[in-house]
């Protein structure tokens, strides 16, 4: 599926493959109160976040984002579970978890963001193996919204590289790092 800006609301996805370009939209793609399951996930330059879902339930096999000019992946009030992300140049954060989100992501590499990996706003962040270089601060957890609590990293296997901060918390989050 090729396109420059995407918005799925109500919708079953189904084994989908999104091939997107030169986004210039505040999101890239916008999966809203959805469900299912996306095979590949490509966003190549967006202009702000390349990847927003909210209120959804979504298993990605693989992401891959390029130059994001704000969050290559923010997820918001829903479950989701990826296998494999790749995010390059992300102008604010890697992935933010926020809003009561749960995610299982099993495979991350990031290179070039502010932040690798926020959890915020009641969310809980399951993390198998992550690699992420070049940032501010690797993990983040905190309370964000007087609506929610905080937020919590679990986290299996973790190389950082070339940081300011590995983790930053606050006194109502949780980073656990097995490793």
């Amino acid at each position: 599926y090729e396109s420059i800006f995407d918005t799925f609301k109500h919708q079953k996805i189904d084994n989908i493959y999104f091939d997107i370009l030169d986004g210039y939209c505040e999101d890239s793609l916008n999966i809203v109160n959805s469900f299912g399951n996306i095979k590949l996930l490509n966003v190549q330059s967006s202009y702000a976040d390349a990847i927003d879902m909210d209120f959804s339930k979504i298993d990605i096999d693989k992401i891959s984002v390029n130059n994001a000019g704000n969050d290559c992946i923010d997820l918001s009030s829903g479950k989701y579970k990826i296998l494999s992300a790749l995010l390059n140049n992300c102008g604010d954060k890697a992935i933010s978890v926020g809003e009561k989100s749960t995610l299982d992501l099993k495979s991350i590499t990031v290179n070039n963001a502010k932040t690798g990996l926020a959890s915020k706003d009641s969310s809980l962040s399951e993390v198998d193996e992550a690699i992420i270089e070049n940032v501010e601060i690797c993990l983040s957890a905190y309370n964000k919204k007087q609506e929610f609590f905080g937020g919590q990293i679990n986290i299996k296997n973790i190389k950082c590289r070339n940081f300011n901060q590995k983790k930053n918390i606050d006194d109502v989050s949780k980073i656990i790092m097995n490793n």
